[in-house]
């Protein structure tokens, strides 16, 4: 068997993995699925499953990082074709983009994030380094140091800013502000908008 079909086959025992534990953490919830269970509705042997996951936490993370890349795909196709649009609308454009893709996972980042502290958070890599934030902390960052070097915003420190403004909309926040509060989708992201963007923009 050549090695482009090996790679094939884990590709494809992969993303049966990811596929499955989606619908289980999503049905039944992390903290009420095991590897075990994972492994035995994937149809993957304990061995195939602890190679590639030795945990549920890392499984968490491929998990956010396999839907990540819709929005990573959609920002950078955004970006290469905004060139000619100011930098404000560029920001809130990126913003925009990721309180909708929050919008359509909610359900899955929900349940992820509701048992972090115990199940999600022993992943190998850590959440704030992970491929899906650094992404977005960098491209956040580097419009933020477009717009003060135009000086069509304030003189902030651009990474830290990108930084609080990514956590001032996690998940939580997110399905707190609609479930609880009562917020749509529109009045979350006009009100981001006014209370945390504009205000750094002259």
């Amino acid at each position: 068997m050549s090695d482009r079909t090996l790679r094939r086959d884990d590709d494809k025992i992969s993303a049966s993995i990811l596929q499955t534990t989606e619908s289980l953490f999503s049905k039944y919830g992390v903290e009420n699925v095991s590897m075990h269970q994972i492994a035995k509705t994937a149809k993957v042997g304990q061995g195939t499953m602890y190679r590639r996951y030795a945990n549920k936490g890392d499984l968490c993370m491929d998990l956010m990082k396999e839907n990540f890349q819709d929005l990573q795909d959609s920002v950078r196709q955004y970006l290469e074709n905004a060139g000619s649009i100011p930098v404000k609308e560029r920001l809130f454009a990126v913003f925009k983009k990721q309180l909708y893709f929050l919008e359509r996972h909610s359900r899955l980042f929900e349940t992820i994030q509701s048992f972090s502290t115990s199940t999600c958070e022993n992943a190998k890599t850590n959440f704030y380094e992970a491929p899906p934030y650094v992404f977005m902390h960098t491209v956040i960052r580097s419009l933020l140091e477009e717009a003060i070097s135009a000086e069509a915003a304030r003189p902030v420190n651009a990474d830290f800013t990108a930084h609080t403004l990514m956590a001032s909309m996690n998940t939580k926040v997110y399905i707190f502000l609609k479930k609880e509060k009562g917020y749509t989708t529109d009045e979350i992201v006009d009100n981001f908008n006014r209370t945390f963007l504009e205000p750094l923009f002259f």
